[in-house]
């Protein structure tokens, strides 16, 4: 009976690296977003009156926007959008907001409902 020997095959060392997550395909997506019509996850946030808010989309605080700001929120657009004045007292009510993927703009603003009723309330743009 003969016996065959397998001819010893030389492998390269193998190495192993960090892999990158992302790569250049990410890169193009975000460049044609930029290109089509920015980005959909930014929110901008203005705040028209003497007082600070929170802000709260479904139950969590993105941040407090104060009197007077302008600020930009990165978050997905659905759900609701509240925002509560900072002031403390036992009659503090929320504004809300129903949020789509086509708001961009959210204005916070006082106005007067007669000679000595002046109410809060949110708009979107």
């Amino acid at each position: 009976m003969a016996i065959e020997t397998i001819p010893e095959v030389e492998t390269p060392p193998t190495r192993t690296g960090p892999k990158r997550s992302g790569g250049w395909f990410r890169r193009v997506q975000q460049r044609i977003r930029l290109a089509m019509a920015g980005d959909d996850d930014e929110l901008m946030l203005e705040n028209r009156t003497e007082i600070s808010w929170r802000v709260y989309q479904d139950y969590h605080q993105p941040g407090i926007i104060g009197a007077g700001e302008y600020q930009v929120y990165r978050l997905a657009k659905r759900g609701s959008l509240h925002v509560r004045p900072l002031v403390e007292g036992d009659e503090v009510e929320y504004l809300v907001l129903s949020l789509n993927e086509h708001i961009r703009f959210v204005h916070i603003y006082r106005r007067k409902m007669g000679k000595e009723i002046e109410v809060y309330d949110m708009r979107a743009a």
